[in-house]
């Protein structure tokens, strides 16, 4: 006989909760990190920087739609994390030759993590199978 995970007290919740850890962590990395600084590299201090992010939580709210992941404790700590971010910019060795203005960072990356949430909570409650 081969014991599974339900088998196991405390199995299959632990599993889903190391499982739930580690998408955190993913979409921390990849949807938070990556993408903001990117677009913070490439846009600077333009205005096409609000566009930009918008545009980018699209595709990141579907990463999010398709792995059912539902984003309530990673938006607040995101939100915490981000003013840091921002206000560390301004002191930033490679922010040395431009000034960055910090209402349009946190203007379009606010935008930007409220709408990847928005969306990521959603996307998921459509019915595609019409």
């Amino acid at each position: 006989m081969i014991l599974g995970l339900e088998d196991i007290p405390g199995g299959t919740p632990l599993v889903s909760f190391l499982l739930w850890l580690g998408l955190s962590g993913l979409f921390y990395m990849v949807c938070y990190l990556a993408i903001l600084n990117v677009l913070d590299d490439l846009t600077k201090n333009s205005l096409l920087k609000i566009p930009a992010m918008l545009g980018a939580a699209i595709p990141s709210a579907g990463l999010m739609a398709i792995f059912h992941y539902k984003p309530f404790a990673l938006g607040a700590v995101i939100c915490i994390t981000n003013f840091y971010r921002v206000r560390a910019m301004q002191t930033s060795e490679k922010w040395k030759d431009l000034k960055p203005n910090p209402a349009l960072f946190y203007v379009a990356s606010y935008a930007y993590i409220f709408l990847l949430m928005a969306l990521a909570i959603y996307i998921p409650t459509l019915d595609f199978s019409q």
